[in-house]
Order: C-alpha cells, then sequence, then structure tokens
C-alpha cells in the first residue's frame, strides 16, 4: 500500500527526471513502489521505481550493474532479434539513480504495446515464457563482466537461507506444520551445488512482459535479482511459479516448461541423465528456499517482503511449503516422460 506521503515523495523526485509529470501507482510488486509516469505530451510513458533499501543494500552499484547487462543483451544480436531490452532512462544530470536523501530512485522507459499476464491462461503462454528466461540465460553465457557484487548476498542459496532461519527460531514461534515441512526437506539443501553461471534469478511469468495482441513473450523485466547461480534455478522458479498460479503442476503445464527452457537455452544443459535430475529437484529447491525466506522475514519482523497485515509472510509460506510436498514427488521419470512427449511431437 503506498501511503500519501510515498506519492508526495515519488512526485518530489520524478522533477530529477523531468518539471512537469503525472504519477500513478503500478503494479503489486513486493520490494519496490512503483509508478507509472506519464509526461504532458500525452505520448511518453516511464516507469519510476524508489528501491527497497532493506532488500537492496547498495541500489547504486545494482543500477550500475544493470546498465552492464543491458548493454550485452543489447549487443546480442540473436537476443535482441526476437526480444526488447529494457532501457534505464538517466536524470536530466545524467545519472542513472537519483538519491534524495531518503530514498534511491530509478527510471525505465515504458514499454509500448506491452501487457504482463498473471495469471497465465494457456500453455503457449507458458512455453513463450520459458522460452524468453532460456534466451536470456543463453545470451549471458558470454557475458564477463570485470567484476560484479551480488545485489543480494548468498540469493537464492538455501543453505544459507536454513542458517538464518535456525538462528531466528528462538526468537519467535513457527507454526508445528511449517516447521515440520521445513524439517523433512533439508536433504534439499545440497541439491544444486555448482556450476555457476549468470541467471536471472525470479523467473516468474509476470517478469516477463508479452506482446499486447499475441500470446508471444516480448521483453524479460525484473533484473534486480540477475547474478551468479545454478542455471536450474532459473527452471524450478518457473515451474514452482507456473504450479502456484495454477494450484498444481500438470504434465502439459511442465513440459511446456521444458521444451521453452531448452529451446531457448539452446538445448539441455548437460547430459540427458544430469539434466532430468536438476530439473526435476529444482522446483523443490526453489519452493522450499522461498518457503524458509517468508518464514525467516516473519520472525525478523517482516522487513524484506512487504506485508499489508501481520502473519501475511506466514500464509505465504504455507502456500509454498504445500507445494515443496507437491514437488517432492516429482522424479526424474517426469521429466524423461516429458522429453519423451516433445521427441513425439
Amino acid at each position: 500500500m503506498i501511503s500519501v506521503g510515498d506519492f508526495t515523495r515519488a512526485q518530489q523526485a520524478a522533477m530529477a527526471w523531468w518539471p512537469h509529470a503525472t504519477l500513478s501507482s503500478l503494479g503489486n510488486g513486493h520490494i519496490h513502489h512503483t509508478y507509472l509516469v506519464c509526461l504532458e505530451d500525452g505520448a511518453s510513458r516511464f516507469v519510476l521505481q524508489s528501491m527497497n533499501q532493506q532488500v537492496f543494500a547498495d541500489p547504486k552499484t545494482m543500477t550500475d550493474q544493470t546498465a552492464l547487462l543491458l548493454d550485452h543483451l543489447a549487443a546480442d544480436r540473436d537476443y535482441a532479434a526476437v526480444l526488447a531490452v529494457p532501457e534505464l532512462v538517466p536524470t536530466s544530470e545524467g545519472h542513472l539513480v537519483y538519491n534524495d536523501g531518503r530514498d534511491v530512485w530509478r527510471v525505465w522507459r515504458y514499454q509500448e504495446q506491452s501487457r504482463v499476464i498473471d495469471p497465465f491462461s494457456s500453455t503457449q503462454q507458458i512455453e513463450s515464457a520459458a522460452k524468453a528466461f532460456g534466451a536470456f540465460q543463453s545470451s549471458l553465457k558470454t557475458f564477463r563482466p570485470r567484476r560484479w557484487s551480488p545485489s543480494i548476498p548468498g540469493f537464492l542459496q538455501l543453505a544459507g537461507y536454513l542458517r538464518s532461519y535456525r538462528q531466528q527460531l528462538s526468537d519467535g514461534a513457527v507454526p508445528v506444520e511449517l516447521a515440520r515441512v521445513i524439517d523433512a526437506h533439508q536433504d534439499l539443501e545440497n541439491a544444486l551445488d555448482g556450476d555457476q553461471s549468470f541467471i536471472h534469478g525470479d523467473c516468474k511469468i509476470n517478469n516477463v512482459l508479452f506482446k499486447e495482441s499475441a500470446d508471444q513473450a516480448l521483453a524479460v523485466i525484473d533484473l534486480d535479482t540477475a547474478g551468479l547461480g545454478h542455471w536450474a534455478w532459473d527452471f524450478g522458479d518457473l515451474v514452482r511459479s507456473v504450479a502456484f498460479s495454477n494450484g498444481a503442476l500438470e504434465l502439459d503445464h511442465f513440459v511446456a516448461c521444458v521444451r521453452g527452457f531448452s529451446q531457448g537455452r539452446d538445448g539441455f544443459a548437460q547430459s540427458l541423465d544430469v539434466t532430468a535430475l536438476q530439473m526435476s529437484r529444482a522446483p523443490a529447491y526453489i519452493a522450499l528456499t522461498l518457503g524458509v525466506r517468508f518464514v525467516t522475514d516473519h520472525l525478523r519482523g517482516d522487513t524484506y517482503f512487504r506485508v499489508t497485515a501481520r502473519g501475511e509472510n506466514l500464509h505465504r509460506a504455507q502456500q509454498q511449503l504445500e507445494l515443496v510436498g507437491e514437488f517432492g514427488r516429482l522424479q526424474e521419470d517426469l521429466f524423461l516422460a516429458a522429453y519423451s512427449q516433445l521427441r513425439r511431437q
């Protein structure tokens, strides 16, 4: 919920880019405050964001690194031929961020003739989003920045989140049923170690812009969590988000994720046996990771994910941990069934 004070500060921050602009709230993200900016000419639109400094300790470095990543994507002709590359807009003084002494702001150019799909309504949408995320990873195989500081140290590393969870247990109670699920699946802690490459880090379908009049991905957005990680984390997060939106995981949805992601990434990452194991375990790994993060944030007083009421993070944790049980029953044979189905098509 954006307060009157937040909105006033946003209007003042916008003046670092334009002398006059009209603002309205945009989206319902858990992390940043986001506004749609319309200029007086009525034709130019932008996205203004106040970056959450409790989540991202160094938003300037994060934004500077994002600019490097965007430059790489734009220079990749194969990528830019099929997907639009988001554009950061500098202030009137040429800076990528504006610090008003309290908040740090940035601006993106609004992608016209686009839409966010949430929830999805077809396997075509799933496959197109999966292919876009796979293409994003494929392009970043050759991304070699001289330095890269993680925007969130330890992001998506389950072992670290479990340590933080255990440390916080003494500060508050966790519902028994949630603690039981976490304890029962700690074998996932080191399930996807090693194999570090640049990934997106937040592969949900609503982090893909679609064409306004077609079920075709237009751009991959929300790049704050991009960084080094296991390639299968992105796949697992996509499957998790699809299952969460649908209420359950269905084979045709899983097939669409496998097909799209693999095509976008130029085929399977490794041998079929290794890929099958990693792809089948990744959804449970990510769902458990997110569930543990929600519980831990509740114990810390809701400092990471934005909430409208106390207890909301526990509810979110319950939803994710319910998926862990379902994903825990995913075996390599589900992936192999999906792969066999793909070969028959």
